[in-house]
């Protein structure tokens, strides 16, 4: 359990040993999922076509900070948003 020590000049955060095995297994569960999204890299491009994304979407979601899928997911979308509204017009 994590404990905030105050003293009169700052606010200290202190982790305690089940905050550091939470973080632990969040940054496992990051390197997981870059790892699958890097296999992506290695199919063919008509398998990318198929799935709706591009090389350089994934290239570009492993290269931002964060959830590297949500990344990828929000690129894809925003890609057919704009192309939905070229088409309609």
């Amino acid at each position: 359990m994590a404990f905030i020590e105050r003293t009169a000049r700052r606010t200290t955060f202190v982790p305690g040993p089940f905050d550091l095995i939470k973080m632990l297994r969040k940054q496992m569960r990051r390197r997981s999922k870059r790892k699958q999204l890097a296999v992506l890299l290695d199919q063919e491009d008509w398998v990318l076509k198929d799935m709706g994304v591009t090389r350089l979407d994934v290239r570009e979601a492993l290269a931002t900070k964060g959830d590297p899928a949500l990344n990828l997911r929000a690129l894809v979308a925003r890609r057919r948003f704009w192309s939905r509204k070229r088409d309609s017009v």
